[in-house]
């Protein structure tokens, strides 16, 4: 058969090519596609490795992670509370100077019940995504071993910390037949070096309004994370650079970056949006923190990056963190808010807020007497908050006397401060001149507060104002040190916050890292939980119907009338007469041990070192309580399952750790609809707007600002109990460009109440905040939510602010139930489009050469996979996505959880290394 040349072989024609464009498109799209997942693999295998040396090479920065310095010339050891006293001794960089269970040359040990365990003969330093962590190997086997792991192991997990704790290392809780064992290490060596010039180790700025200062640098104590809500989020330090860690490798010095987990290139993922800044300022009025970056602006390359955190004030807010307001005019700066106690100006006097948000009130020592030790012939004289009268001068706070001689030592007042490690101190400066070697300075006065507690057997002679609870530790160069040992000084005994590593992708590129699990909202300093008791049959005749039971969150139980538990118990189990009151009543246990993760969704808290058992007088009472995260749940109420070996296991549904979730805003009728719960809440018929506007005082003027319109994002905040609305506002009078960010927070609250703040700077940006029951159904909270201290609210503002309250109903109570709500799904699926033309029996030009290209892209991508066995593996996942879910699973074993991203198919992974 001949062609014709004419007809059949001739050049393509303009038919011919948009033929062929289409073929050759989704054969270029696929190409492209693959050659991306193979880059983003590549990346992904750089930011995974592990060496045998003690140190590694920081792969984006090329900085290098040194932990010779973690080598103890004896053993680091630590105790665990909850598993009879198991003590580990361990050393880094090297073996234990003595033997482990008759062997030398062993770096990890167990010490169990009078055994010896090896836990592992030498360690490997693993470097994953940030995350740093020391395996130790080749262990004694365990009896409770698997194929996979049969020996005894122990994991050291590095995590950067700019101060030095007085227990910088952590157990995590284990079952009693684990195998795998899990410490937390804290360590500026796994913390990025600080470039100089921006090294400092005080965050605060006086305050002209109130004579005090703000103290910010509590806030250092961790990382905060908030979504710029376009795909990526921002990783956030407060006077301090952002800690590295997992997903959070910030570049040095900067204290914000954005995390754009989007970027295939390691060194773009991170960028630098500020270096950190140590000295706040306060501007008209508003309490500030600005950052230079030394990024360039993508939108003016003549400009740099620029972000400015404003503080706000809240007394009674727990879990404060930041949120991301808006970009600037400019479009280079962006703005923050930040609610926080510690912005708060008008604090009683010789009180401090924590990092946590506990309230530390020394104030009534300012009203005891002076008093006066003798040391060195010199007789001191010192007031706490108070100036300390004869024979120290009119506002002396301290001054001691020798030869008839009196010598100031500072300057009184009543500003509680924290040091690096979280100490609460008070310091008097401006004291008599005294001569150094470098020259002449003035006395001062530092008083350290000590926590006197019936764990350190000094309570009663602090309480009794003995002279053992105030002790001169040191006095030279021209400085006194105190340590003043008072139960006032007690914070609640253990951290009621941990970390989890939460992985949001499948492919391990998107925004993963460490996520906080923080129950503070939950602690309760005015009332107890009363749990419920649900248990099987079989467990029912364990506890008399006359039985009742009481708890709290993280600290000890609230003093009431008649519950006679032992001081500090945090859970107590009574009988309770006819009348209500409680007798019989014993302790089940002790907050000795902070909280610890399963996974994003779970945690357990346990009490220990109760009461003997009733059943076993040789076994102490304990309680367990897993907390589950469920948006439906409200604060939730604990709830009696078993009873184990002594051992009372609560379960707690309750919202207040749930992640965020995004809202849907509808614009056309200003409704908030939370779609996952089926809940909606209308800003037109809300009490606090008149047709969806709220009306703002501003520069002598109201000042209408619309919720309703296009354009909103409304993300729920369970921790908080609110939900935060973001959009902009065209202010004409605002701002260089007429614009302003707007925040709203509306929080439930048995009060209705609002309060604003307006930051004027190029760009304005409005807080507005609206106390008010009736968001409170919207979230799952019944009306008694609310402000456990106190009834009351504070508000800072700038330009402008505007506060009334209207109602104040509801006593809070922390035993409510949860809220019961019914809901439908509705899967919709669509089919195939009938008016779809099925490709016909013949095959154009294009198809041809599109079989051709295809062929020849399959041969490609066959061969960029058979010399790597990770891009085959990232193949497999790719094809396995759409089968593929995120669930959490309890395992037994140990008593830990996992993410299985994939429950029908096959784990690449053991449970025991989602803890690393």
């Amino acid at each position: 058969m001949r062609c014709s040349f004419q007809k059949d072989c001739a050049a393509p024609t303009q038919e011919n090519f948009r033929q062929m464009r289409f073929p050759i498109v989704i054969s270029l799209v696929l190409l492209l596609f693959f050659c991306g997942e193979s880059v983003a693999a590549d990346a992904a295998n750089q930011l995974k490795f592990s060496t045998t040396e003690c140190k590694l090479k920081e792969p984006i920065y090329g900085s290098t992670f040194d932990f010779s310095g973690l080598h103890s010339d004896l053993a680091h050891v630590v105790k665990s509370m909850n598993n009879g006293g198991d003590q580990f001794e361990f050393n880094i960089c090297g073996n234990l100077s003595r033997t482990c269970n008759g062997e030398s040359n062993v770096a990890a040990c167990l010490k169990r019940q009078g055994k010896e365990y090896i836990l592992g003969r030498q360690h490997e330093l693993f470097y994953n995504n940030g995350n740093m962590y020391l395996k130790y190997k080749s262990g004694a086997k365990c009896d409770n071993g698997t194929a996979d792991n049969p020996n005894y192991q122990l994991n050291i997990r590095l995590y950067c910390d700019y101060t030095l704790d007085a227990q910088p290392m952590h157990i995590t809780p284990y079952a009693n037949e684990a195998c795998s064992f899990y410490i937390s290490y804290r360590t500026p060596l796994a913390c990025l070096s600080i470039p100089e010039g921006l090294q400092s180790n005080s965050c605060r700025v006086g305050d002209t309004k109130s004579n005090g200062t703000f103290d910010l640098m509590p806030l250092s104590d961790s990382n905060y994370r908030t979504s710029n809500r376009q795909g990526a989020f921002f990783v956030i330090n407060v006077c301090k650079p952002v800690l590295y860690g997992e997903n959070s490798m910030c570049p040095a010095g900067s204290s914000i970056c954005l995390f754009d987990s989007k970027a295939t290139n390691p060194k773009e993922r991170f960028i630098n949006f500020g270096n950190v800044q140590t000295h706040p300022v306060v501007e008209k009025g508003q309490l500030l923190l600005r950052h230079e970056s030394p990024t360039p602006c993508a939108k003016n390359s003549s400009a740099n990056y620029t972000s400015v955190i404003y503080f706000s004030c809240d007394k009674f807010i727990r879990n404060a963190h930041p949120e991301f307001a808006g970009l600037g005019a400019d479009s280079c700066t962006y703005q923050f808010n930040f609610v926080t106690p510690l912005a708060c100006n008008d604090l009683k006097p010789c009180t401090a807020f924590t990092s946590t948000n506990e309230l530390l009130d020394l104030s009534s020592l300012s009203s005891k007497p002076a008093r006066t030790l003798l040391k060195d012939g010199k007789n001191y004289t010192i007031a706490v908050c108070a100036h300390a009268g004869a024979p120290c001068q009119e506002n002396g706070g301290a001054c001691y006397e020798q030869n008839s001689t009196t010598i100031s030592l500072g300057n009184s007042n009543s500003q509680l401060r924290f040091n690096q490690t979280g100490s609460l101190y008070l310091l008097y400066e401006d004291g008599a001149e005294c001569s150094t070697a470098t020259g002449m300075r003035r006395w001062s006065t530092k008083i350290e507060f000590v926590c006197a507690n019936n764990a350190t057997k000094d309570n009663g002679a602090s309480t009794a104002g003995g002279s053992d609870s105030l002790k001169i530790i040191e006095d030279s160069n021209c400085q006194l040190l105190i340590q003043y040992q008072t139960p006032l000084a007690c914070r609640e005994p253990i951290r009621c916050k941990a970390t989890t590593y939460v992985d949001h992708t499948n492919d391990g590129l998107g925004s993963s890292g460490d996520e906080l699990i923080d129950l503070t909202p939950l602690i309760s300093a005015t009332d107890n939980y009363e749990a419920r008791v649900e248990l099987p049959a079989s467990m029912e005749h364990l506890v008399p119907k006359t039985t009742k039971f009481f708890l709290n969150v993280c600290r000890p139980l609230v003093p009431k009338y008649q519950l006679g538990c032992a001081g500090g118990s945090a859970a107590c189990m009574a009988k309770v007469t006819a009348a209500g009151a409680p007798e019989e009543e014993r302790s089940m246990g002790f907050p000795l041990v902070s909280l610890t993760q399963r996974n994003r969704t779970f945690a357990e808290l346990a009490y220990l070192k109760g009461d003997p058992c009733p059943s076993d007088n040789t076994t102490e009472l304990s309680t367990h309580i897993l907390f589950n995260c469920n948006m439906r749940a409200g604060r939730g109420q604990p709830v009696l399952r078993s009873i184990e070996d002594c051992a009372y296991r609560f379960e707690w549904e309750t919202n207040v750790f749930c992640p965020p979730h995004e809202c849907t805003f509808s614009a056309d009728t200003c409704d908030l609809v939370h779609d996952e719960l089926g809940r909606r809440f209308n800003f037109k018929s809300a009490p606090f707007t008149k047709d969806g506007k709220i009306e703002i005082d501003y520069n002598a003027t109201k000042m209408s600002v619309n919720i309703c319109g296009a354009h909103r994002k409304a993300m729920t905040d369970y921790s908080q109990a609110l939900v935060n609305i973001f959009f902009t506002h065209e202010s004409p009078n605002c701002g260089r460009e007429g614009t302003m960010n707007v925040q709203i927070r509306l929080i439930c609250s048995d009060q209705t109440e609002s309060s604003s703040t307006i930051s004027s700077d190029q760009q304005c940006n409005l807080l507005y905040v609206q106390r008010t029951p009736s968001i409170c159904e919207f979230l799952s909270l019944g009306t008694t939510q609310q402000n456990f201290e106190t009834n009351g609210s504070t508000s800072s503002s700038t330009s402008s602010s505007t506060s009334t309250t209207t109602s104040t109903t509801t006593q809070a109570s922390p035993a409510g139930k949860p809220t019961k709500a019914a809901t439908s799904t509705t899967t919709t699926t669509v089919g195939p489009d009938p008016a779809a033309t099925p490709i016909g029996p013949t095959a154009s030009v294009g198809t041809i050469l599109g079989a051709i290209l295809s062929v020849t892209f399959c041969v490609t991508c066959l061969g960029l996979l058979a010399f790597s066995p990770a891009r085959r593996q990232r193949v497999r996942r790719l094809f396995r996505r759409s089968n593929s879910a995120v669930r959490y699973s309890r395992v037994q074993s140990n008593e830990e959880a996992n993410l299985l991203l994939e429950p029908n198919g096959e784990f690449t992974e053991s449970d025991d290394d989602m803890l690393l």
